[in-house]
């Protein structure tokens, strides 16, 4: 019997600031040889734009060192031995991506200029080179108007989750068709750390943390099914269980994101396999083609996709006073409690995969 393997995660974004990884999962057959995942978004906002690389697993995978012992597993694995650049195909220029950690290639001071350009990443390794089909910036996008909502509603077996509920009220670009939008919610809240009685009486540092609070939600419209140039919509775009997070200042930054038709295709065949929960009988799970493809070798297959998109952010964010429901402040200082008796979250920032001790330039805007 072949074996079968989860192998893909998509969408990476924001890391300077913001840190989110959704990982979206696909069966596949076990190939002879290792398979290049691609997961990269291009936008014209003035941020730090990201390209994730990693590979599938394969027949030939060796072990790893892992603690001291080697483990073979069938996860995607970080790669980290690639030239990665964005190529304006109307013009020449090119920007060089830099490797910050595992996986991760970052590029810094990009700016949209010309709307004639046409962009291409290309990714080098050991001779091998893959590029994205050229892609346009789109030139048109909506607005949003952002708000949330606490509700008790049902989230997978419990059927009164305390939930916070993401609501935007989109204004559509003002013309008829030819426009497709994808939204997507990163967060970022305050973690307030023990605060132990010392001489100094120096409190800890502010613990920022990072994340994603769906990562499978994906929210798209089609402009082409609407006939509403300048019109409303009204839809969620996130939803997340009320926890310790929300005992302070608790972010969330929603990215309107303008996009190609193929983009739009790819990202509604990605969501028909998320919320794919039928039978045997229903489309089977399957790796889906994406936009990028090897220069040299036309039978390799390359997972994943490069998107170029107009983007327009957002942020909202709630304060412990706004919560209807009782939390626990599981991180405050007790006499009779032993350090060692404290969550590890409660006594360092580092505890968290995605977390920064100072605050963002934008925490105090609003």
């Amino acid at each position: 019997m072949m074996n079968r393997l989860g192998i893909f995660g998509l969408v990476c974004v924001v890391l300077a600031f913001n840190s989110c990884v959704e990982k979206i999962a696909f069966e596949l057959d076990k190939p002879d040889r290792e398979r290049l995942i691609v997961s990269g978004l291009l936008t014209d906002l003035r941020e730090t734009q990201f390209v994730y690389l990693s590979v599938t697993t394969s027949n030939a995978r060796e072990p790893i060192l892992d603690g001291g012992n080697y483990t073979l597993d069938d996860m995607p694995r970080p790669f980290s031995g690639a030239w990665v650049k964005l190529i304006d195909v109307t013009s020449g220029k090119s920007w060089d991506y830099y490797l910050t950690k595992d996986g991760q290639y970052e590029l810094t001071g990009f700016v949209h200029e010309s709307p004639e350009a046409r962009y291409s990443l290309e990714i080098t390794v050991s001779g091998a080179v893959y590029r994205s089909e050229p892609q346009a910036i789109p030139e048109v996008i909506g607005s949003d108007e952002l708000s949330f909502s606490f509700e008790r509603a049902r989230l997978d077996d419990n059927p009164d989750a305390a939930l916070v509920v993401i609501r935007t009220e989109t204004t559509l670009p003002e013309q008829v068709g030819d426009y497709y939008l994808r939204w997507m919610v990163d967060e970022a809240y305050f973690w307030d750390l023990t605060f132990f009685p010392n001489p100094f009486n120096t409190p800890p540092p502010p613990c920022v943390v990072f994340g994603f609070p769906e990562p499978e939600r994906i929210t798209l419209l089609n402009g082409e099914l609407l006939n509403a140039p300048g019109g409303k919509t009204t839809q969620i775009v996130a939803q997340k269980l009320v926890d310790q997070s929300f005992l302070s200042r608790h972010y969330f930054n929603v990215r309107q994101l303008s996009i190609s038709k193929d983009a739009y295709e790819y990202w509604r065949r990605v969501r028909e396999i998320v919320n794919n929960t039928g039978s045997v009988f229903d489309t089977p799970l399957a790796p889906i083609k994406g936009n990028l493809y090897s220069v040299y070798d036309d039978e390799e297959v390359v997972l994943g996709y490069f998107e170029v998109a107009k983007g327009k952010r957002e942020r909202i964010f709630t304060t412990f006073a706004d919560v209807p429901f009782f939390l626990e402040k599981i991180c405050e200082y007790q006499p009779n409690k032993s350090r060692d008796e404290y969550d590890p979250t409660c006594l360092s920032c580092g505890a968290f995969p995605n977390s920064i001790t100072y605050f963002p330039d934008w925490w105090f805007d609003d």
